[in-house]
């Protein structure tokens, strides 16, 4: 490249990076803002709020003289604020019933809610007893740890005790049972809540996934029966997932038996049969068939003992607890991972530059496109000789017509004397692929994009399709098409023939394919791809232009130089006649 399109690039850059720092400025302004109006906020008082769930509608005076097996029952309410959530536990069970993220901001309500309305997590099961509807008494409370213990009839019995203890830093805490024997399962049957604004997109993220024998196996929400199907293994963690957030449960004490299931049949739209889980939903949505349970089987004494995790699937945050839950993060195929792990690490470290992950993409796509430049080059080179070969292709097909052997064998000889491999022009295309693959596992799922804002008005959540204020659908997939359009019509230029006939129907049929896949995919995916194509564009026209200028100079190079073979000719011959003259 000219040192034009060097200075060119440069002032790009320079123009993406005062932006950028413009934007900050608006988004730091809008965090300290929402942090003022976060903090002016009335907390939840810590002590009961109560509501009736049946009986009379009269609140007793101690829900300590409370018979759970009774119609009488009423759910009191402990609230618990750390830093990072607010949870709400209910003495039913001494389940989890609210869990509200501070740092993600919801739909419908300020923050991210993780357990679905009317819904109970971190519920117990003893043997043959069922403590889901349990009535409990908080016993003990002191500061984020708050001790339940079973309310029963019988004096005699074993006292059933759940402590729960949270930390102000950590999107994990601390879970114990006592005092229900050496088998016991812990169960979180509420699935997750939808968190974001087109659920159909959403659900085929929603799963249950385990670490067992050092391997991680997601199973999505359609591939899983109301009937739990239990699995024996070394376990080293449960949970259930969404497309941005993880409820997990982390055994400390043995565990050998896991179940995972889903509370009703019906339609879940696109996920157990897509490729990459990109496929748009089809059908009905029933949104109590993508409800996931799991359910954890520990042997221990009187204490069983675990930890749990209910916050976001973020790799860094989940890397730092050293449980291995990192791997429920999705990082496409197997054999990608690395890839998508080292972008990721790239795109967050650009971040720490330039605090606009809109101009980070679009960074980041001027870089993976100047490091295939020499196979886009490769490949323009390989398709311009296979074009300029057609006329000679037509004449072998027409004399070798009856003889496909012949026809073969002809092709392959012209192949090598003029130094074309027609494979090399899709190998660039072939090494592309995983990291296309491995973009589109971080830019579709990672939780730094959600609501991150490139262009106010128009991209407000790159993790959302972009809303144009003028245009009824995305505008990017749109002008991605269009790009895509102009890129096949200058590959098709200089085509002849059959051949010409056939990327026509490329240039067309194309553009209109991937336009319409991409008008649902998040504005991050289709940003970097745009990008992409319209710099490969460019690059595509000025090596196309650099090979015509060098075909074109080729015979000139040739005329001159047998211009001067024949002046060396024929100052030879004078040389000769004249030492005729003088002998």
């Amino acid at each position: 490249m000219d040192k034009r399109t060097y200075l060119g690039i440069f002032l790009i850059f320079s123009v993406l990076i005062g932006w950028s720092l413009m934007l900050s400025n608006r988004t730091k302004k809008g965090a300290e803002d929402r942090k003022l109006k976060a903090k002016s906020e009335e907390i939840i008082n810590n002590n009961r709020e109560t509501k009736a769930i049946s009986g009379d509608g009269a609140i007793p005076q101690n829900i300590e003289q409370i018979n759970y097996q009774t119609n009488e029952l009423f759910e009191v309410l402990d609230t618990v604020d750390t830093e990072l959530f607010r949870v709400v536990l209910s003495r039913i069970g001494a389940s989890v019933k609210s869990i509200k993220l501070k740092k993600y901001e919801g739909v419908e309500e300020e923050f991210v809610e993780l357990v679905p309305e009317g819904e109970k997590a971190l519920t117990s099961i003893v043997g043959d007893v069922d403590l889901r509807n349990g009535a409990f008494a908080l016993l003990e409370r002191n500061g984020n740890r708050l001790i339940y213990e079973l309310i029963s009839d019988n004096s005699e019995a074993t006292k059933v005790r759940k402590v729960y203890e949270f930390n102000d830093s950590s999107y994990i805490f601390g879970l114990e049972i006592d005092g229900v024997g050496e088998r016991h399962k812990i169960l979180w049957g509420s699935g997750l809540r939808t968190t974001e604004k087109n659920p159909g997109m959403e659900f085929r993220y929603f799963g249950g996934i385990v670490e067992l024998g050092g391997t991680t196996i997601f199973k999505n929400v359609g591939k899983l029966d109301t009937i739990p199907k239990g699995e024996q293994g070394t376990i080293k963690w449960i949970g259930i997932k969404n497309k941005y957030f993880l409820a997990a449960i982390v055994p400390l004490v043995e565990t050998d038996n896991y179940a995972l299931s889903r509370a009703a049949l019906g339609s879940v739209g696109g996920g157990g049969g897509c490729m990459m889980r990109g496929c748009a939903p089809t059908g009905n949505v029933d949104t109590e068939a993508t409800k996931v349970r799991a359910l954890l089987s520990t042997w221990s004494g009187d204490a069983h003992k675990f930890k749990v995790y209910l916050g976001p699937l973020d790799y860094d945050i989940l890397r730092k607890e050293d449980y291995g839950l990192e791997n429920a993060c999705y990082f496409g195929f197997k054999w990608i991972r690395p890839i998508s792990r080292f972008f990721l690490k790239v795109i967050l470290a650009l971040y720490k530059i330039i605090p606009n992950y809109g101009i980070v993409i679009i960074m980041f796509s001027f870089i993976i496109s100047f490091i295939f430049f020499p196979l886009t080059k490769k490949s323009q080179k390989s398709a311009m000789s296979m074009q300029n070969l057609q006329p000679k292709m037509a004449e072998l097909k027409k004399k070798h017509k009856n003889d496909s052997k012949k026809l073969n064998q002809a092709t392959m000889d012209l192949y090598r004397k003029q130094g074309v491999n027609p494979v090399s022009g899709c190998l660039p295309i072939f090494i592309q692929m995983p990291v296309f693959f491995a973009l589109y596992a971080i830019l579709d799922t990672t939780i730094a994009l959600r609501g991150a804002t490139f262009i106010p008005g128009w991209i407000e959540n790159l993790s959302q399709p972009d809303t144009p204020p003028f245009l009824p659908i995305p505008l990017l997939p749109i002008l991605m098409g269009g790009i895509m359009f102009l890129q096949q019509k200058i590959q098709s230029k200089g085509a002849k023939g059959q051949a010409q006939q056939q990327q026509k129907m490329m240039m067309y049929f194309m553009p209109i394919m991937f336009t319409f896949i991409f008008l649902k995919f998040p504005s991050g995916l289709v940003l970097y791809w745009f990008v992409y194509n319209t710099v490969s564009f460019i690059q595509t026209t000025m090596i196309k232009s650099q090979l015509k200028n060098q075909a074109s100079s080729l015979p000139e190079g040739n005329q001159k130089l047998a211009s001067r073979n024949s002046r060396f000719s024929r100052f030879q011959n004078k040389i000769g006649k004249d030492n005729k003259s003088v002998g």
